[in-house]
């Protein structure tokens, strides 16, 4: 079982990336025709995404963040999976690519094993 005290820069880089990749995707859909509910809840995920990601750049550090934060974190990254696993299934991807967006979806993974322990 690894700790938070296991995240490196890396892992930090990584988190704030899909942080960032959540929050554009959120930007996409708030622009396109959803029910008011849906609207309101992605507005409120938004901000939560992107107070937290304002809060990592600012000390790049897990501990800087509140254990509600770290739940946020979480749901960022399991959020970016799920991106992940559809850009996956794009056939103009070539095999690099598709490591590529592998590997970041297997860091994802990794952290949020780290955060559920």
């Amino acid at each position: 079982m690894k700790s938070l005290a296991s995240i490196n820069d890396k892992d930090i880089q990584i988190i704030k990336m899909a942080l960032n990749d959540s929050i554009s995707d959120m930007n996409t859909e708030l622009k396109g025709k959803i029910s008011d509910k849906k609207r309101s809840s992605l507005s409120d995920y938004k901000f939560k995404y992107t107070r937290v990601f304002e809060k990592l750049k600012q000390n790049s550090s897990l501990y800087a963040l509140a254990a509600s934060d770290l739940d946020i974190v979480a749901g960022g990254l399991n959020d970016a999976i799920e991106l992940l696993e559809e850009h996956l299934m794009d056939e103009d991807l070539d095999d690099e690519e598709k490591e590529e967006i592998q590997n970041y979806k297997n860091d994802c993974a990794r952290l949020i094993e780290i955060l559920a322990s």
